[in-house]
């Protein structure tokens, strides 16, 4: 008899485990799904007391058969106080996840496969106020605590790479939104319904296209939307490349009451069929744009119509445009907004290639006065306030012939009145107007073109730079060449000549425009010349008042993308640039420009008396931190007017030679003093402070505590600085510190200074003067002829126009002065006493001889008097 083989156990062990991991699983999903449950209600319960109306869920699901799925049902946001109806509810939200693909990417890619709202219901209940529940909500909504505001992205930090998400369906399924008008007694509900939105395959490098259903206050869709847009970039932005319009005719009037009261519509028609493809006509888009069909919109009745005219807007159209390709065909464009038209017809054809042709060319705009249409659509002229009026003209024209192809714009705003608020302003028939034309004449030949704008009767002074009024010419006028030669495009300016408020300029310039979309190149080269520029008669003087003055807006920072690629030479020469009251002669600059690096080779004026040269300073516009280098050398430059420059006030007099070099790392007004260093030296020949008699001020107060009365010095009102006085600062910290000290020789005594100035013009300069014996003995009217200097130390400070002096050491140099007196009048020498007696014996023997002097003419006097007398009496 064959023994039994023994019955194998694994498999039932498997199946008992795979039991256990499935019961196991099933209590995790069960347990997961009270835990989310319970989460999403208390956040539920949160947020219905911050929005004063009930957020409630039903339930919410997870799944992991066949990835990681999550459902929530029975979703619903309920009625506010006095409200009869939810504002919104919905069956089923439910989103399924790749988990297994997520895991074994390490989460570098992360699949949504189906994102779906399905039975989406809202409710737009305008109440009895005339208010409607949603907008209570938005008002609720607005009123919550907003968190804690986060730290500021970075300047021009990079998009977020959002390459690894991949969405694969995301729908709402019939959706629908209702309207009920509560302040209206017996009004209908009206209905948005069978609403249904779907994306499919939402990731990068991929097209993206939009579809759109919905029946409009009609029982079936009658309303479809596609948008399509070109494969996505990593940060899934999509940028449109066409546009489908379906609207079947549908009265708007019963939705009215539902719109913002701002809007002001009461009811009109609407019906759309129109196709459109973009290309090039939107930011990132590429190759030709194509516009078929329109739309009516009919019978537009809005509040305030003036005698109750309705708005009609009609667009029909039939045209084709590719800039690259310089072609335009229009067979229908014609486009009515009330009393505005705009018509055009006829077709260019590689108007930028070596065949163009123009054929019957022409757009025309008519009757476009914001004022006129505002009272079609009255809200428009909230929107307008008043900035502009009057008919705007505007008109292309084509037309060729065997030789060349014309284009020719016209703009005309001299009917138009402007009032840009802190920018312009223009009356009407105040000339402003552009005329342009370009001419293709086939073959390699480039596109000439050329182009005036008059804006003579524009008044820009409320813009707060300008001084130009009505009247003053302001004109510029340009005439060049525009070719494509491969990759690359040239553009050359012949000339280019601006007439501003008199001052005639000219110019020519080229560029030449390459690289690729990535990394773009501009070449170019640039000059202007000119006559003259009063700077003084262009530019507004600034107010006197600071708390006058406009507060300026905070500049946005440049960025560096602005300049890549961008290299090139600019010059500039005037033959006379005046600016606050100072007229520069021969003026001079060659500028280098390396992307926002820019680097002045050359840089000369005479001015002041003088010239001044900045050639090797360079900065970086798009890096503020960057270094930067200012470098100047000045020649023979008056002190006393240079000065005023910078401060608005006189302070030194006589002529400087010096050289200027700072540096810097930072071009922000708020950093700039206290980052700057560098040095400033040189000498002032023939100077003079301008702001009184220093030594007079040093002098005042020891004479005053002097026990006798001392004698005044004849009071300069300037202290000279002698002939030639040397300085040389060291800049930093916003302070220009002295590294040697001012010496000055003067015949009052030797001047030293040391200390510095800020950037701002306060001094804080530490002094000595030595005061020589005979300015001691004028001073104590001989008592005091010391052998030797007396030092005295002060302190100059405040205002480099008005400073004061202080901290004079008064009772050091009275104690010198006084020693010496008493010196003086206990052993004087014997000398002095001889010369003293003899002295007193002269004037006592001239006092004796003009006694007997005045005797003996007293004598004769007498003797002719008597004499006189007697011979009087001889004829008697």
């Amino acid at each position: 008899m064959p023994t039994p083989r023994p019955r194998r156990r694994w498999p039932l062990v498997a199946g008992v485990v795979a039991l256990v991991l499935a019961v196991a699983v099933t209590a995790a999903v069960l347990a997961l799904d009270s835990i989310l449950l319970s989460t999403a209600r208390r956040q539920a319960a949160s947020l219905s007391a911050e929005l004063g109306r009930p957020l409630t869920i039903d339930g919410v699901a997870t799944k992991l058969r066949g990835g990681l799925g999550v459902r929530v049902t029975g979703v619903a946001v309920g009625a506010g106080p006095g409200e009869d109806r939810p504002i919104a509810t919905l069956d089923r939200a439910e989103v399924e996840v790749d988990l297994l693909g997520a895991l074994g990417s390490r989460g570098k890619e992360l699949e949504v496969r189906d994102a779906v709202l399905a039975g989406l219901r809202v409710n737009v209940v305008r109440q009895p106020d005339g208010t409607t529940n949603v907008q209570r909500l938005a008002d609720a909504l607005a009123k919550r605590p907003q968190p804690a505001a986060e730290a500021k992205p970075k300047e021009h930090s990079e998009p977020a790479d959002l390459s690894a998400i991949r969405v694969g369906r995301a729908a709402v399924e019939n959706a629908r939104i209702a309207f009920l008008d509560r302040a209206t007694p017996g009004a209908r509900e009206l209905a948005i319904d069978h609403l249904d939105v779907e994306v499919r395959d939402l990731a990068a490098g991929r097209p993206l296209e939009l579809l759109l259903r919905a029946a409009v206050l009609a029982e079936k869709q009658n309303l479809e939307l596609r948008v399509a847009a070109a494969p996505l970039p990593a940060t899934l932005v999509p940028t449109p490349v066409s546009v489908r319009l379906r609207a079947e005719p549908v009265d708007l009037a019963p939705l009215a009451p539902f719109l913002p009261p701002s809007a002001g519509f009461r009811g009109g028609r609407f019906q759309a069929d129109l196709d459109a493809t973009l290309g090039a006509a939107v930011p990132g888009g590429s190759g030709p744009t194509r516009v078929k069909g329109g739309f009516h919109a009919t019978g537009l009745r809005f509040d305030g119509q003036q005698g109750g005219t309705p708005l009609d807007v009609v667009l029909d159209s039939d045209l084709e445009a590719d800039a690259g390709a310089g072609d335009l065909r229009i067979a229908t464009l014609r486009l009515d907004a009330g009393p505005a038209h705009l018509t055009g017809k006829g077709r260019v054809t590689g108007f930028t290639g070596s065949s163009p042709r123009v054929e019957g060319l022409e757009i025309l705009v008519s009757g476009l006065d914001p004022e006129a249409l505002a009272a079609y659509y009255p809200p428009l002229r909230k929107q307008v306030a008043g900035r502009i009026a009057g008919p705007i003209g505007l008109a292309l024209h084509g037309a060729g012939g065997a030789d060349a192809q014309t284009l020719e714009l016209r703009v005309d705003l001299a009917p138009v009145r402007l009032a840009v608020p802190e920018t312009l302003t223009k009356a009407v028939g105040a000339p402003l107007s552009l005329v342009a034309r370009a001419r293709a004449g086939g073959a390699s030949a480039p596109i000439s073109f050329e182009a005036t704008l008059d804006a003579a009767g524009v008044d820009l002074r409320p813009g707060g730079s300008l001084a130009k009024k009505p009247g003053d010419p302001l004109a510029l006028r340009a005439a060049g060449t525009w070719k494509q030669a491969g990759a690359e495009k040239q553009l050359e300016l012949s000339r280019l000549d601006a007439d501003l408020l008199g001052d005639k300029l000219s110019g020519k310039a080229r560029a030449t425009l390459g690289g690729t979309p990535k990394a773009p190149t501009t070449r170019f080269d640039a000059e202007l010349s000119g006559a003259s520029l009063d700077l003084d008669r262009l530019l507004l003087p600034a107010p006197k008042d600071a708390s006058k003055a406009a507060p300026k807006q905070p500049s946005k920072p440049l960025a560096p993308e602005q300049f890549a690629g961008l290299e090139g030479e600019a010059r500039v020469k005037l033959g006379l640039v005046r600016a606050k009251g100072v007229d520069a002669r021969n003026v001079v600059a060659r500028v280098r420009v390396k992307e926002d690096e820019i680097t002045v080779d050359e840089a000369r004026l005479e001015a002041l008396g003088g010239s001044v040269s900045a050639g090797g300073t360079k900065l970086r516009l798009a890096h503020r931190e960057a270094p930067y280098r200012i470098v100047a050398d000045l020649k023979g430059i008056a002190a006393d007017r240079g000065l005023a420059l910078l401060w608005d006030q006189k302070v030194v007099s006589g002529t400087v030679d010096a050289k200027l070099d700072l540096a810097g790392t930072h071009l922000d007004s708020e950093k700039l003093a206290s980052q700057l260093t560098g040095a400033l030296g040189g000498a002032i020949k023939g100077g003079a402070l301008l702001s009184g008699d220093l030594v007079g001020s040093i002098v005042k107060p020891i004479s005053a505590k002097l026990p006798f009365a001392a004698s005044k010095l004849p009071e300069a009102g300037t202290t000279s600085l002698g002939k030639d006085l040397g300085f040389d600062f060291q800049i930093a910290d916003g302070v220009a510190k002295l590294s040697k000290p001012l010496e000055a020789r003067r015949p009052e005594g030797d001047l030293s200074l040391t200390g510095g100035v800020r950037l701002d013009g306060s001094l804080e300069m530490p002094g000595t003067i030595q005061l020589s014996p005979d300015t001691v003995a004028r001073l104590t009217g001989g008592r005091a002829r010391p052998s030797s200097p007396i030092p005295v130390t002060f302190r100059l400070a405040g205002p480099a126009w008005k400073p004061s002096v202080t901290d004079v050491s008064v009772a050091s140099a009275v104690q010198a002065i006084l020693k010496d007196v008493a010196a003086g009048a206990i052993g004087a020498p014997a000398a002095q006493t001889q010369q003293a007696a003899e002295t007193a014996a002269r004037d006592r023997a001239a006092a004796l001889q003009k006694q007997a002097d005045d005797e003996a003419a007293r004598a004769k006097a007498r003797v002719q008097d008597e004499l006189k007398k007697g011979i009087q009496g001889l004829f008697k």
